[in-house]
């Protein structure tokens, strides 16, 4: 599903840039931000506050999946477009949230390395499902998903065990995989374990 969205010109630009320096898409940011948007909620009161003080001057255009689109078209949004509804929201979201993601400030006086990586490792079979279906269903690549975490979010130290073993793929920027390794080596383990840690802690914040 085609989903445009008018939103905030200074939010838009935000997101963009967030997006480039992650090696994403602005889909998958605008994605997260939704699938927590969804998960706090919201109410009608909020929105018309949100209608006065936000400027949706400008638009964006993002692809869902099915099961995504089926969840939005559920979504009670008081009478309001779906350009509207969720450009308030999406806009509101990164106004308040900003600083959870650490590219945001002065990106581009960061030597950051871009370029794309790959990590392919080893995860527990129910963990990954869990995280696999979350992102189809809310539209977020799983790669996304796990830079973020290792960008962006601590995670709890905790023993986990792995019942089965299944392939896992991820493709990240260099930067992104460099600071998987420093976090890894400063608590002394694999990769493999720390983004069991990721997982684990995604599916706590999720409810997974």
């Amino acid at each position: 599903m085609r989903l445009t969205i008018s939103i905030n010109r200074e939010i838009n630009k935000l997101i963009g840039k967030i997006a480039e320096q992650m090696g994403t898409s602005k889909r998958n940011v605008i994605a997260f931000a939704l699938a927590e948007i969804l998960q706090k909620g919201y109410s009608f009161e909020q929105l018309e506050v949100l209608k006065e003080k936000i400027n949706l001057d400008s638009q964006t255009t993002i692809f869902l999946t099915e099961e995504m689109a089926r969840k939005i078209e559920q979504i009670d949004r008081f009478g309001l477009s779906k350009r509207t509804f969720f450009g308030l929201l999406v806009s509101d979201y990164f106004k308040k949230n900003e600083k959870k993601f650490p590219l945001a400030g002065d990106i581009e006086a960061k030597n950051n390395d871009l370029s794309r990586d790959y990590i392919c490792t080893n995860m527990d079979e129910e963990l990954k499902k869990k995280i696999t279906d979350f992102c189809k269903s809310n539209s977020i690549a799983m790669s996304f998903l796990f830079s973020y975490y290792l960008l962006a979010k601590n995670v709890q130290i905790r023993p986990f065990q792995i019942k089965k073993r299944e392939y896992l793929h991820l493709n990240m920027n260099t930067r992104t995989k460099k600071v998987l390794d420093k976090k890894s080596s400063d608590i002394n383990v694999t990769r493999q374990f720390y983004l069991h840690l990721i997982a684990l802690q995604i599916c706590e914040d999720f409810n997974l």
